[in-house]
């Protein structure tokens, strides 16, 4: 039996950043999303898995070549954790193909588990439900656990069983888009796993404890913005968090410098759009590429101003967008 599946990124609002249990991947704060989908360029992430009868080890390939190093080891991890979770026992061929930079801060790790996790689910029990399947790719990624469902969603705090994501509203409820300013697509050089785990043991308690206790309340006001297509109301949530999640990145030891100088000059424009009336707002997650919110009718006015910023590689063009799902693609 073999099974495929895609999914996409997915761009936070109120962000995910730190683990009650780095084993489970257990979130320190609920978190809300909006699932991606590319307009101008493919956001995909592509899977295939495939069991091997008496092998002793899993392989995999990355894009046709095998990968024995940092990629295997992630992939490998995520599927002891749900072999654990499943009882499921057999070793896999897994191959992945993706159609945009992983490890830059463009949630292409949430794409990849949540991929992975739709494909072994449906090796697993093609009955499994949809929060079943967020269990199982938050078990690879916590935000991975959001990008199983489309439009926006809410990954709820909790223990093993109680921390899934919901879908709050479907991707046809806000024609709401994500301009990217991609200042750097290459690897950052902290993980966010890595980040997360020095922000929870090394930033002051006063400002962590913080950030996790105002969550709830910008999830809700966020939910409440997004329920009435309010883009001013959300705008101020998602910046409000986002400088907060700066705050503690900056409190980190050593700290979290994720933006780079374009990545200020991308704000900097953005600044100079609001002074001008135009409803937008930006922010970035564990990476130097910014994320801009806006509504359609001030896409073209956007894009020109980011894309002239020197620095910005590419600017991509993205809508709310579906979940994980499976696929006829055989990379095998």
């Amino acid at each position: 039996m073999i099974s495929s599946a895609i999914s996409h990124p997915n761009k936070a609002i109120v962000i995910y950043w730190g683990n009650d249990d780095d084993g489970l991947n257990l979130p320190t704060r609920t978190s809300l999303s909006m699932t991606l989908c590319g307009i101008n360029r493919e956001l995909n992430y592509a899977v295939t898995l495939k069991p091997v009868k008496d092998a002793d080890r899993d392989k995999v390939f990355v894009d046709g070549q095998e990968d024995k190093g940092e990629i295997f080891d992630d992939i490998v991890r995520h599927l002891d954790a749900m072999r654990q979770y499943t009882g499921f026992r057999a070793r896999l061929v897994v191959a992945t193909k993706k159609t945009f930079p992983i490890g830059s801060g463009l949630a292409g790790s949430a794409a990849a588990a949540s991929a992975l996790a739709e494909a072994f689910a449906a090796l697993v029990d093609n009955e499994l439900d949809r929060r079943k399947i967020s269990i199982l790719a938050r078990k690879g990624s916590g935000s991975a656990a959001r990008s199983v469902l489309g439009g926006f969603v809410k990954l709820m705090h909790g223990s093993d069983d109680q921390s899934f994501a919901v879908q709050l509203w479907d991707e046809k409820h806000w024609d709401l888009r994500d301009i990217i300013a991609v200042v750097d697509p290459g690897r950052k050089k902290v993980k966010s796993r890595d980040g997360m785990r020095l922000s929870t043991q090394t930033c002051p308690v006063k400002i962590y404890s913080g950030f996790v206790k105002i969550a709830e309340a910008h999830v809700k006001d966020a939910g409440e913005a997004i329920a009435s297509r309010n883009l001013e109301r959300l705008g101020q949530v998602y910046e409000d968090d986002n400088l907060f999640f700066r705050r503690v990145c900056m409190n980190t030891e050593p700290q979290l410098e994720y933006w780079s100088n374009s990545t200020r000059d991308v704000f900097s424009s953005v600044a100079e759009l609001q002074k001008e009336g135009v409803p937008v707002f930006a922010g970035t997650d564990a990476g130097p590429n910014v994320h801009i919110l806006v509504e359609p009718k001030h896409v073209k006015k956007v894009i020109e101003n980011v894309k002239i910023i020197n620095g910005v590689r590419e600017v991509i063009h993205a809508m709310p967008g579906a979940g994980s799902h499976r696929s006829e693609e055989n990379l095998l």
